[in-house]
């Protein structure tokens, strides 16, 4: 398959996994460019035609839901083989997550579970079953979103004579017991499933472990289920206590809806329900219908329709022998009515010996469980063996309780049970060291939660400046990550970041520079200095302004632009600027020489702080004549003159303004 197109635009790229009746691959849908995973049935499943026709009206179905916690279905068609084509998901499937991370937190765990409840009462609200949860079929990402898959084959499948031996046996661990005995699935029996599931996110185990099918269906059906806290002490009872009505016997104790077990769920951590009592419901009698699951035999290898050896997929259970002959019948049972005769007076005969003669000799007296929880497995031996009891021993990591003591027992305290029976304790091994995980570089609300849940009590926290780390950081911490310790033991101290540390802008208006660079230094602050304007108000040399503002937050370090005033601006003066034009031809040049027979004409023009360009003279001489400018000029500036003779510059000049 790998490389082929299905559909015209299904390219399968690579090989997913496969259960046992169909096989689910990676690949691109051509046309919108999308990873797609297509799940293709097995080709001996193909020639049902049964099979084929239910799959398709289920898939269809299903096809029709639309929920963010399933996975949903975009295509289905036939192309050398059935196909789905579905949602693609990346991360795992919840039992690898339950396997590569377990123990998982508590609210963790609701939080997965909520999910699955959200996605099934979706289901059950659109009229179908599931019949086939458990983790194998549920997908999680890296971000704990959860997405359930396998609706449409689990649903097909339900009425097909087949039966694959791994994926029964996979599928017995989440039975309900009605289904055990051949009842039909329904809502309760997919809350039955929940349960289980929800068991093992919380325990990392399975309620009934179990080597074959049979013998895992008859424990749902005849044992009762392990309390959770013996398992984990962590669990809250509330929480227990949603699990043991999930996982009830009878489906009329269960949760009428998937919908119910959700709401009981989402107020399990509420701290109003933090002292409640251990719900108990009555186990059912065992009855000869689990007797019957255990007639099961192994047949000889058949064929299917296609020619195909089975052995090893397929089992067949046998209720009753072939039918004999009337006459064998006949003359079998003139035999067994002499037999039955000698038998029932042998039988009376024994019944009258042991009521009369040996009551005392078969009579098991009760007794009463006592209290051995807290006591040396030693000591709570003895004790329970001093009231004629058997123990069974489990060492389970404990990290409150002492090792060699006793965490728990069941039957409780005070049962009432037969002498010689059998009371099973679990003894604490101890503290479990973990590998110390690596807070750094984490938030420090991230952290808070993560060291919560991992069960260190004794957290000592440090706050430190840093102008590298952002705030609230983890910077170190002690012991370092990989350390082996015990949580509930070991005092971890962490050291965050408290960002960049900060200063207030002192106001520096008219501060002279000196004093304007102690106060900056004193806030670990820099000054940049630079000549502003003139003021009146304000001294020349002294702060004219500042950015930022007095009182502003800035980091250490920065730098506050300072501005210095250059002081009272000076004003205008006047100067006289004497300017002598010469007459052509007067050898004396003097204001009293003789006069030419042609005059000149001259124009004198200047520019001042009054004056832009303007004509200050515009006449003829005839003579050498010296011309007075009154030049009035602004500090910093200079006015200026041009001299023109008969319409020619002839002269030009500046004029400063006087220090």
């Amino acid at each position: 398959m790998i490389g082929k197109r299905v559909g015209g635009r299904y390219q399968i790229l690579s090989r997913l996994g496969e259960g046992g009746m169909a096989i689910v691959y990676k690949a691109k849908d051509l046309i919108l460019d999308r990873m797609v995973a297509v799940k293709t049935l097995r080709p001996e499943l193909s020639g049902d035609e049964e099979f084929v026709r239910r799959f398709h009206r289920e898939a269809e179905s299903v096809a029709s839901l639309s929920h963010p916690n399933i996975v949903a279905i975009y295509d289905i068609g036939e192309e050398d083989c059935y196909y789905i084509v579905m949602e693609y998901v990346e991360g795992m499937t919840l039992k690898e997550f339950i396997k590569d991370y377990s123990p998982i937190a508590i609210n963790e765990s609701i939080f997965i579970m909520k999910q699955i409840l959200l996605a099934i009462t979706h289901a059950h609200e659109h009229g179908i079953v599931h019949r086939d949860i458990k983790p194998q079929n549920i997908l999680i990402n890296e971000s704990e979103r959860v997405k359930v898959t396998d609706f449409g084959i689990a649903l097909a499948v339900s009425g097909a004579t087949i039966t694959y031996t791994h994926s029964i046996m996979g599928s017995a661990h989440y039975l309900s017991p009605e289904q055990a005995r051949g009842g039909k699935a329904t809502v309760k029996s997919d809350i039955y499933a929940i349960g289980i599931v929800m068991f093992e996110l919380l325990t990392g185990k399975l309620p009934f472990p179990g080597t074959s099918p049979v013998s895992v269906a008859l424990k749902h059906l005849s044992s009762p289920i392990p309390y959770p806290r013996d398992f984990r002490e962590d669990i809250p009872q509330s929480v227990e206590n949603v699990l043991i009505r999930a996982l009830a016997k009878n489906p009329s104790d269960r949760y009428n809806s998937v919908t119910d077990m959700y709401h009981d769920l989402l107020t399990a951590l509420d701290p109003e329900r933090a002292n409640e009592q251990r719900l108990i419901f009555a186990e059912p009698v065992p009855d000869e219908e689990s007797d019957d699951l255990e007639k099961t035999i192994k047949m000889e290898p058949i064929k299917n329709q296609s020619g195909l050896n089975q052995q090893e997929a397929v089992e067949k259970t046998v209720t009753a022998p072939p039918e004999k002959s009337k006459k064998e019948k006949k003359s079998k049972a003139k035999k067994w009515l002499t037999i039955s005769g000698v038998l029932l007076l042998l039988i009376t005969a024994g019944i009258v010996l042991g009521v009369t003669l040996l009551p005392k000799l078969f009579y098991v007296s009760n007794v009463q469980v006592p209290d051995v929880t807290g006591q040396t497995y030693q000591a709570a031996k003895q004790t329970l063996s001093n009231k004629n009891l058997k123990v069974v021993r489990t060492d389970r990591v404990n990290n409150s309780v002492a090792k060699g003591k006793v965490i728990s027992q069941n039957p409780e305290a005070g049962a009432e049970v037969k002498e010689h029976a059998e009371i099973s304790l679990v003894v604490s091994k101890g503290s479990k060291k973990v590998a110390l995980d690596n807070y750094v570089g984490y938030s420090r609300d991230t952290v808070a939660g993560a060291i919560k849940d991992a069960g260190y009590k004794d957290v000592v926290w440090h706050e430190e400046e840093s102008s590298t780390i952002p705030e609230d950081q983890i910077i170190r911490q002690n012991p370092k990550a990989g350390v082996k310790v015990v949580p509930a033991k070991t005092i971890l101290e962490l050291t965050y970041s408290a960002g960049n540390p900060q200063a207030t802008v002192p106001n520096l208006k008219e501060k002279t520079k000196s004093e304007v660079n102690k106060l900056l230094e004193a806030q670990g602050l820099k000054a940049d200095f630079s000549i502003g304007d003139y003021s009146d108000d304000v001294e020349k040399g002294n702060v004219l302004d500042q950015d930022p503002e007095a009182g502003s937050q800035v980091d250490k370090g920065s730098t506050v632009i300072v501005t210095l005033s250059k002081g009272s601006q000076p004003k205008p003066k006047e100067i006289d600027q004497p300017i002598k034009v010469v007459y052509p031809g007067d050898s004396s040049q003097s204001s009293t020489s003789s006069l030419g027979s042609e005059p000149i004409h001259v124009q004198i023009y200047y520019t001042d702080a009054n004056h832009d360009n303007a004509v200050f003279i515009d006449e003829e001489i005839t003579e050498t004549k010296t011309y007075t400018i009154p030049f009035t000029i602004n500090p910093n500036e200079k006015g200026s003159y041009q001299v023109l003779i008969d319409g020619t510059e002839r002269k030009t000049g500046t004029v400063d303004y006087p220090d």
